[in-house]
């Protein structure tokens, strides 16, 4: 009898060990990778007006739903013609465009001062740079920015991001505000796929 008892103990032994180990290493911590990945939701993308620099109004929600956009926030103080993600953009503009990709870029700069930058970076960019500026919006000034959380902490500086809006019109979101990626290599990377 004592030998039936010391067998189920074991064999009861054995089997709780093998549930422990079992849940040990299903349930390791996510990477800090894996949990921006699982707390990625694509919405809407955040639709906005404003001019480029020839003046011209550049609708977001004109591409929305129809074409994959790649939209570019950049340092306006140092200029489009600085900006690597722009120069990429503006050198593989070809190719992007015959895969029905349009490409915006959201600045602080004044149209003038985007029209300064094209010409020292030798002519026009083939797509449209517009200005994050309306003096007439009750929001003003870096309504763009606010919208897509391209502001800093405080609320005061503008930050640089790149994001892909996909044929649907939607785009990466982390909580409340959508998801940039680190450089315009990671959305040439996606849109090969």
């Amino acid at each position: 009898m004592k030998d039936r008892r010391l067998i189920f103990v074991l064999a009861l032994g054995v089997l709780i060990a093998t549930v422990t180990i079992a849940r040990i290493v299903t349930n390791q911590p996510q990477t800090y990778e894996e949990q921006v990945a699982a707390a990625v939701m694509m919405r809407p993308a955040p639709g906005f007006e404003a001019l480029d620099s020839e003046g011209h109004l550049v609708r977001l929600s004109a591409w929305l739903g129809r074409h994959r956009i790649i939209l570019v926030f950049f340092d306006g103080e140092r200029g489009a013609d600085q900006d690597a993600d722009l120069l990429k953009l503006r050198d593989r503009f070809a190719e992007l465009k015959d895969t029905d990709v349009k490409i915006v870029g959201v600045t602080l700069s004044i149209p003038q001062i985007n029209r300064a930058a094209m010409d020292r970076a030798g002519g026009t960019f083939p797509f449209p740079l517009v200005s994050d500026i309306d003096f007439q919006s009750p929001e003003g000034t870096m309504r763009i920015h606010r919208h897509w959380g391209r502001l800093d902490a405080i609320g005061e500086q503008p930050l640089k991001g790149v994001f892909l809006i996909d044929r649907k019109g939607q785009v990466a979101y982390v909580g409340p505000i959508p998801k940039p990626y680190d450089n315009v290599d990671q959305v040439l990377e996606i849109l090969k796929k």
